[in-house]
């Protein structure tokens, strides 16, 4: 009998062009996140919508565009967006997800 793999979980990393954290919301904890490389949450991982205690990407591709756009318009910010496979999913809701862990695998823009 054959296994089946487990499809990754795949979403939208938005980053600064040197691949940092946005810091919205006034997010004191900015990450650095290397192409193909695993990035953990540091601190203690919480459950709820809150912003701390896990990274944030978005869900979909147009999620992601649409936070390009408010940080170039809105805070004259640069963005790439990269897909990326995340960890576990802690907290989502409509067009965001809070996860443990964040691997950049391929940057679309």
């Amino acid at each position: 009998m054959a296994t089946s793999r487990q499809q990754p979980n795949i979403a939208y990393k938005v980053v600064t062009q040197d691949l940092r954290s946005l810091g919205l919301k006034r997010n004191p904890t900015i990450l650095t996140f290397p192409i193909g490389e695993w990035v953990y949450e540091n601190g203690l991982l919480r459950r709820t919508k809150e912003d701390r205690g896990g990274i944030w990407v978005a869900r979909t591709m147009g999620n992601a565009r649409h936070l390009a756009k408010y940080m170039r318009n809105k805070r004259d910010t640069e963005t790439r967006i990269f897909r990326s496979e995340i960890g576990e999913r802690l907290y989502e809701n409509s067009y965001r997800v809070k996860t443990d862990k964040v691997r950049m695998l391929e940057e679309l823009i």
